[in-house]
């Protein structure tokens, strides 16, 4: 690992990489370890942490009297209601060609998934007697 895994400000691994998005992985900057290493690198275990999770979950009811003992409940609930975004972790899977050192993971450092599904909702009507 070099000095510095991200690409620098405004590039990106790919022309489909949300620039929202503030780092990006330097594919270049991994490198296989020198021989009289014995294949043991510098790059940490847990070497940072992927974006966060954020989501909203709304739900509304009314009962309406219809009886005595009788009601009706309508109720519509939402799943993340803002339909907010929410990238997975970037492919972080190094595989090497060990003849020529070159990285071959064409998808290393990109995101090509979310963590949560996009917004939908449910609606129901019950009846209790």
């Amino acid at each position: 690992m070099g000095n510095n895994i991200f690409l620098p400000a405004g590039q990106f691994n790919s022309k489909t990489e949300d620039p929202g998005l503030q780092w990006a992985l330097n594919p270049g900057n991994f490198t296989l370890p020198a021989a009289n290493t014995l294949g043991i690198g510098n790059t940490p275990p847990e070497l940072f942490y992927g974006p966060g999770v954020f989501n909203l979950d709304l739900s509304l009811a009314k009962d309406f009297r219809v009886a005595e003992h009788k009601s009706l409940e309508f109720r519509v609930e939402t799943f993340n209601t803002l339909n907010h975004f929410n990238p997975s972790n970037p492919n972080t899977s190094l595989s090497y060609n060990f003849a020529t050192g070159a990285q071959t993971n064409a998808n290393f450092g990109t995101i090509t998934s979310a963590q949560v599904q996009s917004r939908h909702s449910v609606m129901s009507l019950r009846f209790r007697f």
